[in-house]
This record gives C-alpha cells, sequence and structure tokens, in this order.
C-alpha cells in the first residue's frame, strides 16, 4: 500500500498527542514492522482526572476501519481537534486494544495489516 511507512508515523503523533491530552508524563511507544503487519505499541501514564478521555480513547480507537476514507483523509491527521484525529487513526487500523485500569497505566496496541503484494 501506498505511504505505509509514513501513514504510521502519523498513527504514532496522534496517539501520543492524545496521551499528552490526557496528562501523560511518561510515555514509551514501539512499532514493529513484518511482512503481513505494522504493530504499534503505547503505553503512558495519565492523570486520575482524566478517565473519561480514557474511555474516549477506547470508543475511538475501536471504530470500523474505512479503507476508502483513509486515502483521503490521513494526511489531514495532525491539523484538527484531537478527539478527531483520533477517530480517523480508528479508521486507518485494523484491531485496537487499550488496557487500564484506574490508577495504572494505559497500553495500546494497534495492527495495521499490510495487504497482499501479488
Amino acid at each position: 500500500m501506498k505511504h505505509d511507512r509514513l501513514k504510521i508515523s502519523k498513527i504514532v503523533d496522534e496517539l501520543m498527542n492524545y496521551c499528552f491530552y490526557m496528562g501523560s508524563t511518561n510515555i514509551h511507544v514501539d512499532v514493529q514492522e513484518t511482512d503481513e503487519f505494522f504493530k504499534i505499541y503505547c503505553k503512558c501514564d495519565y492523570k486520575d482526572n482524566s478517565l473519561k478521555k480514557v474511555e474516549k480513547l477506547v470508543k475511538l480507537l475501536n471504530c470500523t476501519k474505512h479503507e476508502e476514507m483513509e486515502e483521503y483523509y490521513w494526511t489531514l491527521t495532525g491539523d484538527c481537534d484531537v478527539a478527531n484525529e483520533l477517530s480517523l487513526v480508528g479508521m486507518m487500523t485494523d484491531e485496537a486494544t487499550v488496557k487500564y485500569s484506574e490508577g495504572q497505566d494505559i497500553e495500546i496496541t494497534l495492527y495495521r495489516y499490510k495487504q497482499n503484494k501479488a
């Protein structure tokens, strides 16, 4: 797929922006590329009063992937409101898991599958 690595860097950028929005002061991001997929892992802390923002994060990342919209909108990441950007990230990923407990770190794992290149 065209621009795969650039899209991954935009996704990472938006995740970090949202972590800062939640009050994070310690953010760890790991990106892994295999033949089949990109895996993005992010672990961060958050302020106790940001639980609603964490719940919104879960909702936004678990929206359905829309490849037709992605091709048009991915270049817009970083240009608008934080929540709107995260919904674009949700549309650009195939799987998202978010693990958190109140007072604990958040762990976010995103997968973006590569298309078969025949």
